[in-house]
């Protein structure tokens, strides 16, 4: 049976999935990455030694650069860009 992909960020010490707030932003997590060097990117940034990176694991977006992570998707209207907000 295939294994789903948790609901909590695997960097340590963050507690997104952990604990639910009411009205709180919503909060975006991301796969794991299949290829291996971008994974081996992610493993070095994450410093975690008590639990290997799994494809099942998840890291949220509080653990990126601010303009790396798309809120947003933009469409091309007459010519016009017009961005309409993600979920």
């Amino acid at each position: 049976m295939p294994r789903h992909r948790q609901n909590h960020c695997y960097a340590p010490g963050c507690q997104t999935g952990y604990v639910f707030v009411k009205g709180a932003p919503k909060i975006s997590l991301f796969g794991v990455p299949k290829d291996q060097a971008r994974r081996k990117v992610w493993e070095n940034s994450l410093h975690r030694a008590d639990k290997p990176l799994d494809d099942t694991s998840a890291v949220c977006e509080l653990h990126f650069e601010p303009g790396s992570v798309n809120k947003d998707y933009v469409h091309m209207i007459q010519g016009q860009g017009v961005r309409i907000r993600c979920g």
